[in-house]
């Protein structure tokens, strides 16, 4: 069974661990770090994107909410959306303009 929901994992004995070893052999690091650009030369794909990961960052996923109205939308979702996060759309796709809600109007006939 695995931990309870919301409980932190603040204990991380194999990161200690790893610390440990690597401030006692420092040079260890570095011959780590050669082999990683080695099978990333050699056109290992995990080597190639552990290190695109750690030079540039892991990649936001982008997520399409084009299908959610608007007032469904999260603050942090409609800033995405302002600062142009959506993927580009093909040139023969309807575009789509997002607008807020206009005012209830009042039937009473």
């Amino acid at each position: 069974m695995g931990r309870p929901i919301g409980s932190l994992n603040r204990e991380k004995p194999f990161n200690q661990a790893l610390l440990m070893t690597l401030r006692c052999n420092p040079v260890a690091l570095r011959r780590i770090a050669a082999k990683l650009v080695e099978k990333a030369e050699e056109g290992e794909l995990a080597a190639i994107r552990e290190i695109a990961d750690r030079l540039d960052g892991k990649p936001v996923q982008m997520l399409d909410r084009r299908d959610v109205p608007l007032n469904q939308l999260t603050d942090e979702e409609l800033l995405a959306i302002a600062a142009g996060a959506l993927p580009e759309r093909e040139e023969d796709e309807v575009k789509l303009l997002l607008l807020p809600p206009g005012p209830k109007s009042k039937s009473g006939g």
